[in-house]
């Protein structure tokens, strides 16, 4: 059995496939996907249907999600899209692609898959290995780790699947990491941006690990297909397996 962690696929279902087969994911194995996995790309929706039907699989919201959550009908209606977040989430961060996916299933199945994202937790701890694994999209707080979505208040969610060490418009200190005895994993801001450097591969600096290989690209076209993908971390040995975009066409 091993345990593996993925983030910010951004509507990249193809990659994510193939990903699940380089790795040999099994029945036995599980998988964390913290955040992102839907906008940008044409297929977040099922992402996060794949990810909602496999009791293996595991996600923690991001931004993204976030959005999309505080922008959409809770009845599971496609009348209504002007939510606090809709222009952000729509325009800013083009979340269309995602709406668009969502509109065409049922009204059933829209609710069944909004009560599921509610349901979702934002930072989860996971002991493997004798280490203690924090995962969650960006930032964390104590009194939030593994408090389900619906249960949270917005300013929390915001400063949690937002902030970050990585920009400085939305600037969380690396301090507040480093004094915690856990490793963290993370998403939400490109390894790319972060390195300044056109590669993939991860980042590390002190206790955290940034594992976004940079899906959102794909869809800007912003960096060559070489050069970005999914990076997925196995907790057991801190094993890192990459696949870019090359790889799989």
């Amino acid at each position: 059995m091993a345990t593996y962690v993925i983030s910010d696929l951004h509507g990249q279902l193809n990659i994510f496939e193939k990903l699940l087969e380089k790795i040999s994911f099994s029945e036995e194995d599980f998988l964390y996907v913290i955040g992102d996995a839907i906008d940008r790309g044409p297929d977040g929706i099922a992402i996060l249907l794949k990810i909602m039907n496999t009791p293996n699989m595991e996600l923690l919201l991001g931004n993204h999600e976030f959005m999309m959550l505080n922008t959409v009908s809770p009845d599971g209606s496609v009348d209504d899209i002007s939510g606090r977040d809709s222009k952000l989430w729509l325009i800013a961060n083009k979340g269309i692609s995602t709406f668009e996916e969502y509109r065409k299933l049922d009204e059933n199945r829209r609710k069944e898959l909004l009560s599921w994202l509610s349901s979702r937790q934002l930072t989860r701890l996971v002991e493997v290995g004798g280490k203690t694994f924090c995962l969650t999209h960006s930032y964390f707080s104590d009194d939030a780790i593994e408090i389900p979505y619906s249960e949270l208040t917005y300013e929390q969610v915001r400063n949690i699947v937002w902030n970050t060490p990585y920009r400085y418009d939305i600037y969380a200190p690396i301090s507040e990491y480093s004094k915690k005895p856990w490793t963290f994993v993370i998403g939400h801001v490109p390894v790319q941006r972060i390195m300044q450097e056109v590669k993939l591969e991860i980042f590390h600096e002190e206790n955290i690990y940034v594992i976004d290989g940079g899906c959102a690209y794909k869809a800007s076209g912003n960096l060559p297909d070489s050069c970005c993908g999914v990076i997925c971390m196995r907790l057991e040995d801190m094993d890192v397996t990459t696949l870019s975009f090359s790889d799989v066409q």
